[in-house]
């Protein structure tokens, strides 16, 4: 794989137009393809199999009418007035918003049965019901919305949208963290290699590649429902990753270029660090892809995005970068007066004194010399991080956790002030009436008996299909949707009240489908972290041909992902700091948000061990001594690596402006690990355990050894003759 690589780069270097010409073609067809063919961002948290999602179909086979998709018009009056004041206006509006597309009804708060109105009268709310999700209605349809609701603004009411219509124009956009990430990582990519030409190549690179990931991520969306963080959570992890994956290349291309054939550099550096970089973007997208062990829809489509970004940053750094430096030539060396004096003649630059005697090898002699102190220092400092893990609390967002400058967090506040904070999250009971059984009487009695529940503000009047087959009926809890107690009494009506009723019976509703959202994917997450830490070991033991090594390796991510965790708990769920992000209250964590930060951050933290150990294990071919090879790999690698970690961090904590808060949490997390691995992990426990194991570190059972297909990541083989065609 070493030898093709090289033949790769080096016929890339040379073809350099044709790669160029065909990466152009390829991202303006895709993307004039997205934006022809594009589908729609819809978030799906359906739980196959569970209990919602069969009340859900229940309602939607028997009840036509009915949707899934319900929203709210809210409605307050100034001070010393009432809503009724103005019922003209309100019931205008609510007649306005009935002709919009898409809407199938629209309910004024004065048509039902008692009508929707506070007992104070101030606020008042209408629920309308849309034939598709909001998250898929952009800022047109929400100026059609404003146009509609103008007579009660007219009328001196706030007019706020809540729950599903509060989604309507809220597709993120993320262009302002993306120009600040890609701003940053200029400077310090010029910082590190003083050339503008070397600086840019792994920024454009990184744009090619992103753009790409997001049409083809659009194009799929037609097809297949992807939630409206994927182009997110795609944008954030490819930007990072490409930024990284292209300065691991320009690094290496530039330390082989002394000799001036820069296409021979070229295919040097796609043979080295594209192989590493093959390994370490397979790691993370066989992470991202196992995802899909949750069992959720929701979470695998997340995990899709982030792949494909993977897979096309890989793509481009391994064919869109040689041809870049094929282009560049020599441009691509540090200013003048910057530049590192090239090695002696027949100095190997595996073993070159700079990598051997400088400050990042120098300290990686130095924790060599006493790894047991070090290593158990960076150990404990990791778990005291860890400590709040101990205390996560699971649990779903909803509106009331969005800022107060969007309208569903203001409308979510409104309702939760005048009918109570339940009134945000009803449960719906779903009845299949058995024949011959007397509908009355049946509803009538789970009525009764979902009344008589601690935790139950009132009951509605029961819904009975024509066919008297199906009944629905609402249940408004006391306390809040992300409230325990309403946790507590989901399980109550599920666990205690419908299994005394004789029939078939559902609990269904936001809640109640977040519930077991959250149910499930803790369940699954165990599945998860074992999945990827068996097939990570794996991938590394056959890259190093060590088995300590992948097992080291998998421990040590462990902890950093454990510590990111910890972090999280602490800023989020505890409040610390969380008001400088954003955040104005503590927040449950989401349980699908450690499934994502274990598979990105477990699959970010073996690019950093790949590259340092590619390089170490480099040195150790050619020196047989694991400490000194250890400080030349260090050497080698710290300040490209520290660079790149730094960039990362950038890229990510930029996301932090995204107001979506399983974004910050995230953004942060990812931040942590990457700050966490690059300087306590790579810096300190590498060496020490690498200097503890000495040449145990590359033991692997001959067994193992034989079976195990070899990668040839450090170029041991010789490379093989040039692609059909090459020519020098």
């Amino acid at each position: 794989m070493h030898a093709f690589l090289a033949r790769l780069g080096r016929w890339c270097a040379r073809r350099h137009w044709v790669v160029i010409a065909a990466w152009v073609v390829l991202l303006v067809g895709l993307v004039v393809g997205n934006n022809r063919w594009g589908g729609d961002y819809v978030n799906d948290y359906t739980v196959p199999g569970s209990q919602s999602e069969k009340g859900t179909n229940v309602i939607a086979s028997e009840f036509p009418g009915q949707t899934t998709f319900v929203g709210q018009l809210v409605f307050q009056a100034p001070a010393g007035s009432t809503v009724k004041a103005q019922q003209a206006a309100v019931d205008q509006s609510v007649a306005n918003t009935a002709t919009l597309p898409h809407v199938v009804s629209a309910t004024s708060p004065f048509a039902t049965n008692p009508p929707t109105v506070s007992p104070d009268g101030t606020i008042a709310y209408g629920n309308v019901d849309y034939d598709i999700s909001t998250d898929a209605l952009g800022d047109e349809y929400l100026n059609q919305l404003d146009n509609a609701v103008a007579p009660a603004r007219a009328a001196g009411l706030t007019v706020e949208y809540g729950a599903a219509t509060g989604q309507i124009g809220k597709g993120t956009n993320d262009a302002a963290s993306e120009i600040v990430g890609i701003v940053v990582a200029f400077v310090l990519l010029f910082l590190i290699f003083f050339s503008v030409v070397a600086a840019l190549i792994p920024l454009v690179s990184a744009v090619f590649s992103v753009l790409a990931a997001l049409s083809i991520i659009g194009l799929l969306a037609a097809a297949f429902t992807f939630p409206t963080t994927g182009p997110t959570l795609a944008t954030l992890l490819g930007l990072g990753v490409a930024i990284d994956y292209g300065l691991f290349q320009v690094a290496r291309h530039r330390e082989d270029l002394a000799d001036g054939d820069y296409v021979r550099a070229a295919g040097s550096a796609n043979g080295h660090s594209g192989m590493a970089i093959l390994v370490a973007g397979t790691t993370v997208i066989i992470a991202m892809l196992s995802l899909y062990i949750s069992g959720l829809p929701f979470i695998g489509a997340l995990g899709i995005s982030a792949a494909l970004a993977v897979a096309l940053t890989m793509l481009a750094a391994l064919t869109l970068i040689p041809a870049f430096l094929g282009l560049t030539g020599r441009t691509v060396l540090a200013i003048r007066r910057f530049r590192e004096p090239p090695p002696p003649p027949g100095v190997d630059p595996v073993t070159h004194p700079a990598h051997e005697h400088g400050a990042f090898a120098r300290w990686g002699r130095y924790v060599s010399r006493q790894p047991w102190p070090w290593a158990i220092g960076a150990v404990a400092v990791l778990l005291v991080i860890t400590i709040p893990l101990i205390w996560i609390d699971f649990g779903q967002l909803d509106p009331g956790t969005d800022p107060t400058s969007d309208s569903d967090r203001r409308a979510y506040d409104l309702i939760a002030e005048g009918f109570g904070p339940g009134a945000n999250g009803p449960l719906t009971v779903v009845i299949s009436i058995p024949p011959g059984t007397d509908p009355t009487t049946l509803v009538t009695s789970t009525q009764l008996a979902l009344e008589q529940q601690p935790g139950v503000a009132s009951v509605a009047p029961p819904v009975v299909n024509p066919q008297g087959n199906t009944a629905i009926i609402n249940v408004i809890p006391t306390t809040g949707p992300r409230d325990t107690a309403t946790t507590d009494l989901v399980h109550r009506i599920r666990d205690d009240v419908l299994p005394t009723v004789p029939a078939t019976t559902y609990l269904t509703g936001q809640t109640a489908s977040y519930d077991d959202f959250t149910a499930r994917t803790v369940q699954r997450l165990p599945w998860l972290i074992f999945a990827v830490v068996i097939l990570s070991l794996l991938l590394l033991t056959t890259a190093f041909r060590s088995l300590v090594i992948g097992i080291q390796a998998a421990v040590m991510n462990l902890l950093s992902v454990g510590a990111a965790y910890g972090v999280i708990v602490a800023v989020f769920q505890w409040g610390w700091g969380s008001s400088w992000i954003g955040v104005d209250m503590p927040l449950s964590i989401p349980a699908y948000v450690p499934m994502i930060m274990f598979a990105v951050v477990f699959g970010l933290s073996m690019d950093y061990e790949v590259f340092l150990m590619s390089r170490v294990r480099e040195a150790y071919l050619r020196t047989r001594d694991t400490r000194r090879s250890v400080a030349l790999g260090i050497g080698a690698t710290a300040r490209v690596i520290t660079t790149a970690a730094l960039i990362m961090i950038v890229v990510f904590i930029s996301f932090v402006a995204d107001p979506d808060p399983t974004i910050k949490m995230l953004a942060v997390g990812m931040a942590v690990s990457v700050l966490l691995d690059a300087s306590i992990v790579r810096m300190i426990l590498v060496p020490a355990i690498l200097a503890i194991l000495g040449d145990r570190a590359w033991w692997i059972p001959r067994w193992l050894d034989h079976i195990l297909p070899r990668l040839d990541i450090e170029g041991e083989q010789p490379e093989a003759p040039e692609l059909e065609g090459a020519h020098r």
